[in-house]
This record gives structure tokens, C-alpha cells and sequence, in this order.
């Protein structure tokens, strides 16, 4: 009956309440003297073992494209700070992603294993960095097509995936000789 329906949805708010004021995600804990502590897939390019030739022509093609997106991003970045209104829809190109995923790949292809799960995790964390700031880069436009100013929520979207991709893309170049 009604009862037990109402009983069920306040309990599933309270549940739902204590759920949400939560502390957040639990971290492992740190033990004195050890550090910080790194990710399975975080690899300090230091000690990164390059098995294949980094002298060849696609590797230094893929070093070269993935320097140009990074730069791309730093001048995106420089242009936002002068004007927050700045086109940056040029940015976008149709296959942007996939030259990157294909740079990217071959930088992992010149790394061994465990050397590879580190580029590959740069690989990703670039590819979504790059997707959500493609995303957001486009003005706004209302429900009757006119175009809207961009606000202050969406320049900080696009301000914080553009510096991550910017470290990202830095940490993957540290990788290659």
C-alpha cells in the first residue's frame, strides 16, 4: 500500500543523503619515509625503456604533431587570457583526435611494456582532455540561434582542459629522446 511506498522513498533519501555527504573518495594510505605514492600506470619517463627507433621518420613525425597540438594549446590559452570571448572553432579540426590518437601510438609503440602503460595512460588522459575542450570551445548559441557570450563556468572548462593537455602532452614528450 501507500505505506510501504513511502516508507521505501524516505528511506532511499536518507540512504541517498548520507550517500552523497560522503568524504569524497577514500585514498590509500601513506606510510612515512615511502612518499607519494604512484599509480600502476604512472611511469617517470626517466626510467622509461625506448625499445624502438626514435630516430625514425614516423617517430619523428609523431614527436612533431604532438608538439604542434601542444603548441596549438598554449597560443589557445594565451588567447583566452587576452579575450575570454576568443574564437578558438578554428582549433577543431574533422580528424584532430585521430592524428593524435595516431602520433600517440606510435610513441607507444617505440616503448617497452611497462614503459608503454605510462605513454598510454598520457595517451588517454590527452584524447579526453582534448574531447572535452573540443566540446566546450564552440560560443554558446540560445534556443532561437543567436549566438551567446561565453560564459564564466564554460571559459574554466576549457582553461582547465587546455592546461591539462598541456601537461600531459609535456610529460608524453619527456618519453622520447
Amino acid at each position: 500500500g501507500a505505506w510501504s511506498r513511502r516508507n521505501l522513498l524516505l528511506s532511499g533519501v536518507a540512504a541517498g543523503t548520507a550517500a552523497a555527504s560522503g568524504a569524497g573518495p577514500a585514498s590509500a594510505a601513506s606510510f612515512p619515509g615511502l612518499g607519494e605514492q604512484k599509480g600502476p600506470f604512472e611511469v617517470d619517463p626517466k626510467e622509461a625503456v625506448v625499445v624502438g627507433d626514435a630516430a625514425d621518420k614516423a617517430s619523428i613525425d609523431a614527436k612533431k604533431t604532438v608538439q604542434a597540438l601542444q603548441d596549438e594549446a598554449v597560443a589557445a590559452l594565451d588567447s583566452l587570457q587576452k579575450d575570454a570571448q576568443a574564437d578558438l572553432v578554428p582549433m577543431i579540426k574533422p580528424l584532430g583526435i585521430s592524428d593524435l590518437r595516431r602520433a600517440t601510438n606510435t610513441i607507444n609503440n617505440l616503448m617497452d611494456d611497462s614503459s608503454a602503460a605510462g605513454t598510454q595512460r598520457l595517451q588517454r588522459l590527452m584524447i579526453q582532455t582534448k574531447y572535452q575542450m573540443e566540446e566546450d570551445l564552440p560560443m554558446p548559441i540560445s534556443k532561437k540561434g543567436v549566438v551567446q557570450p561565453r560564459g564564466e563556468k564554460r571559459l574554466a572548462r576549457i582553461e582547465e582542459a587546455l592546461k591539462n593537455y598541456v601537461i600531459y602532452s609535456k610529460q608524453l614528450l619527456e618519453f622520447i629522446p
